[in-house]
């Protein structure tokens, strides 16, 4: 079935409608359309409105808290350590990121420490929301063990996924946004609904074999061997370990379950604490420029930096619409259905 075109404004306020009727506050609902139709409109389809009728269901089974009151836990200067109690993940993400510019601001540093959140969406958002704040950006998290460990045939750690973002002078921030693992859990869930087959060496089956059927595919495998699985063993370590909520090893020695409860980082870093803030900005833009100008490799039509692709096809959506596949615009109907809400107009 043909893929349906929504107005990214509509499917936006769609989608905010649904969480507010299904118990979400507002600057919660507000929060997590944002993200969800930010990273729609790049063509993350894994972690935009795909995710919706899961976050929908989470709510429903307690997964995700509708009265959360996250607490910070402990803060010494630049540092913050927060609980968010289960609250909805890309709420708390983009919360805590703010935290970290404005701890920035004062120490030249801000780290934010998010224990037992919820997932929390495209990293890539919350490190450009940094670097439009004028600052250097990065964000990470755990979640339960999804990816095998190099070497080991059975989920271990997180895909912890690891983001990257800059101010560039004259142009839109450079942000690299990248996963831990061969195959991001969302992208394998996306191939399954589309049936596509996977690359060889990015998952396994149910008997710890490489697979390229998406259905059968269970565990993905960490990125270039021991390097990925290195990332996510650390990424774990400033995570989970250090806000004190460990999600692995409780799984791994089956003496407790996380039931997808993620911890996360925040950290914003000021420019200006190590010379002059617009003169970074220009560098970046004149290593941006210099490498684009590269001679180019056969069959390469252009030279792009971090996040300049979906830069593009956002500008592009922004103009056509977001494409939803249509079974899932399908459920998100029959979700409107039970909470009372009127879908947008599709082309």
């Amino acid at each position: 079935m043909a893929d349906v075109l929504v107005d990214h404004q509509q499917l936006r306020d769609f989608i905010y409608e649904l969480f507010v009727k299904a118990g979400f506050r507002a600057n919660e609902a507000a929060a997590e359309a944002d993200v969800l139709i930010w990273a729609d409109l790049r063509g993350l389809a894994s972690h935009g409105v795909f995710r919706a009728p899961m976050y929908l269901a989470w709510m429903q089974r307690g997964l995700r808290n509708p009265a959360s009151e996250p607490k910070v836990m402990r803060e010494k200067g630049a540092s913050r350590l927060i609980d968010a109690d289960r609250a909805p993940g890309l709420f708390m993400m983009r919360e805590a990121m703010s935290q970290a510019v404005d701890l920035a601001r004062e120490h030249a540093i801000g780290w934010v420490v998010v224990s037992k959140t919820t997932h929390t969406g495209a990293m890539g958002y919350y490190v450009r929301q940094a670097a439009e704040a004028g600052m250097i950006g990065l964000a990470t998290c755990a979640s339960m063990p999804l990816m095998a460990y190099h070497g080991a045939r059975v989920p271990a750690l997180g895909t912890s996924p690891l983001a990257i973002g800059v101010p560039r002078a004259g142009a839109a921030p450079v942000v690299l946004d990248m996963s831990s693992a061969a195959i991001a859990w969302g992208k394998l869930a996306q191939a399954r609904v589309h049936g596509e087959t996977l690359p060889e060496g990015v998952a396994l089956d149910s008997n710890g074999e490489i697979t390229t059927d998406p259905h059968a595919a269970q565990v993905p495998l960490p990125l270039a061997g021991p390097k990925g699985s290195g990332l996510a063993f650390m990424i774990e370590c400033l995570t989970s370990l250090l806000g004190g909520f460990p999600l692995a090893a409780p799984e791994l020695a089956q003496s407790g379950t996380t039931n997808n409860v993620q911890n996360a980082a925040a950290i914003a870093v000021d420019p200006e604490a190590f010379g002059s803030a617009d003169q970074f900005a220009a560098e970046v833009d004149a290593l941006s420029q210099a490498l684009a100008k590269l001679p180019r490799a056969k069959g390469v039509d252009e030279i792009l930096m971090p996040g300049e692709r979906g830069d593009r096809e956002s500008e592009r959506r922004k103009e056509t619409g977001i494409p939803v596949p249509a079974d899932l615009w399908e459920r998100l109907g029959t979700i409107a259905s039970e909470l009372r809400v009127t879908p947008p107009n599709t082309a």
